[in-house]
């Protein structure tokens, strides 16, 4: 009689070697992303890196945007990642925003090379009808989570609901790098930076605002 484990199916040496050589492929597209960006990078220097033919590349994936869809993937799970380290932990609400733009800002910078081809992606992503877009929806919750704790503190304002200022507050993040697809050279991380200050004040009780004098 077979035991449950010798009836498990064990993956073949050809399905292992095909699966090692699409992630060395997949790894060396990654790497010159990065580095020379992902309209510079051709298919055969794909290949040359990967040390297989153009023609083994087509074996594995349909073309480099095939490749740059996959990688979405891998920023819907960063972006998880970023939101339990950042809005999720202690804290009040203005640290944690600002610590969640600060590290989207510091991720933009590093992955320059391919960051504005995933983004444009990510917005093409598109959901339902009338839905906030899928890489908006994950930071929406959260964020809307974020600001009904502070409003309970007495962190955030209360006049306006949370979910509203959720909205607002993804708006402000957003925009950056909506003008950053517009704009190569525009200023991505400083201009985050600014928007997670500006939305620390925004979403500051008025009691606790500083009165401005007018000459």
């Amino acid at each position: 009689m077979r035991t449950a484990a010798a009836q498990v199916p064990t993956e073949g040496r050809r399905e292992r070697k095909k699966r090692e050589l699409r992630s060395r492929i997949y790894q060396k597209a990654q790497e010159l992303f990065l580095t020379q960006g992902f309209e510079a990078t051709t298919v055969e220097q794909i290949a040359a890196a990967a040390d297989i033919a153009p023609a083994t590349f087509f074996n594995h994936f349909q073309s480099k945007h095939a490749l740059l869809g996959e990688m979405t993937t891998e920023v819907f799970d960063h972006l998880q990642e970023l939101i339990a380290q950042h809005l999720l932990r202690p804290g009040t609400a203005q640290e944690r925003l600002a610590g969640f733009a600060e590290r989207a800002a510091q991720d933009a910078s590093a992955a320059r090379g391919v960051a504005r081809d995933l983004v444009l992606e990510l917005m093409r992503t598109r959901g339902r009808p009338g839905e906030t877009p899928p890489y908006l929806e994950r930071i929406s919750a959260p964020i809307a989570k974020t600001l009904r704790e502070g409003q309970r503190s007495g962190e955030v304002r209360t006049d306006l609901d949370a979910a509203f200022l959720a909205e607002m507050v993804l708006g402000a993040l957003n925009a950056p790098f909506i003008n950053w697809m517009n704009d190569p050279d525009y200023p991505l991380e400083q201009r985050l930076r600014q928007a997670a200050v500006f939305i620390g004040e925004a979403i500051r009780p008025t009691t606790a605002r500083p009165r401005r004098t007018t000459r």
